[in-house]
């Protein structure tokens, strides 16, 4: 496994695609996060964007799913522009790609959203497939969050795989994250328990919680970055053991939404979260 500097996830704000490569590089990343229909908006074609790359070392790890996916009209509307997406990512050497999914529905019981999310999700990876790139799908395990829906969903890691396994396109599986794992009862390296290859993975996201909150209270937000003052809920070094064990070959990237981060600049936030992964062993 290697790391992943992803800038959204940590309040960064780049000028461009060659600076975030730059940022990356002299914090001892090799790759970054990135959607690959962004360079168009820059003047980058493909060729100066797999030349900037080979310059810096730093390659893009994994891009977000570029739909809404929270309603069928959101779905429709934005499901053409994915295999552009996914054409641009497979030229530059991107096979990974992720999202994450509500854990409760105001409008579909769990038999009928089970339904709609596993048409919606085999659509999306049957096309995804054509470029040979695995899909990623978070849970929020939180059970602060399913009290704000009328109709509780999936909100486990076993019951995530049950979905993946339901769509059967073989390339479908978890976007990983401590945070969701632990608060759905699963601290440090128990979620491998769970898995049936390295392949279930598509993406991992590391993050902390608050100690001596109970496992029903935990709340999504605040995050911590590992070793962030506050933090220290959840063993992430037994997590990313945990992740060599089982061989995870494929990006981890920190995910905190910290307080502790915010009106920092892009060079030292990006240091700060580069030294949070020394701090666990990585």
């Amino acid at each position: 496994m290697y790391k992943s500097l992803h800038p959204s996830c940590v309040g960064i704000k780049t000028e461009g695609f060659e600076q975030l490569l730059a940022l990356a590089k002299k914090h001892g990343f090799g790759a970054v996060g990135y959607n690959p229909l962004n360079l168009e908006s820059e003047g980058i074609d493909m060729f100066m964007a797999l030349d900037l790359m080979g310059q810096y070392g730093v390659i893009i790890s994994d891009f977000g799913l570029p739909i809404d996916i929270t309603s069928k009209e959101a779905f429709n509307a934005g499901f053409p522009k994915l295999e552009k997406t996914a054409r641009a990512a497979a030229k530059l050497g991107v096979h990974r790609c992720s999202t994450w999914m509500y854990s409760f529905s105001n409008s579909l019981d769990f038999a009928e959203n089970f339904k709609f999310h596993t048409s919606m999700f085999r659509l999306i990876a049957e096309v995804l497939r054509e470029y040979d790139i695995l899909f990623g799908v978070e849970f929020l395990g939180p059970k602060t969050i399913m009290a704000d829906g009328k109709y509780p969903f999936i909100h486990t890691l076993e019951g995530m795989l049950a979905l993946c396994d339901a769509v059967g396109t073989g390339n479908i599986g978890l976007l990983l994250d401590s945070h969701h794992c632990y608060s759905s009862g699963l601290a440090g390296g128990e979620f491998a328990k769970y898995l049936r290859s390295e392949r279930d993975i598509a993406l991992v996201h590391i993050n902390d919680s608050k100690p001596g909150q109970p496992l029903d209270e935990i709340p999504d937000f605040p995050r911590f970055y590992p070793g962030e003052p506050g933090a220290g809920a959840n063993d992430l070094s037994g997590f990313l053991q945990a992740l060599k064990d089982i061989n995870y070959t494929g990006p981890v990237a920190v995910e905190p939404f910290s307080e502790g981060l915010k009106g920092k600049g892009n060079d030292e936030i990006a240091g700060i979260i580069a030294t949070s992964f020394l701090e666990h062993g990585f």
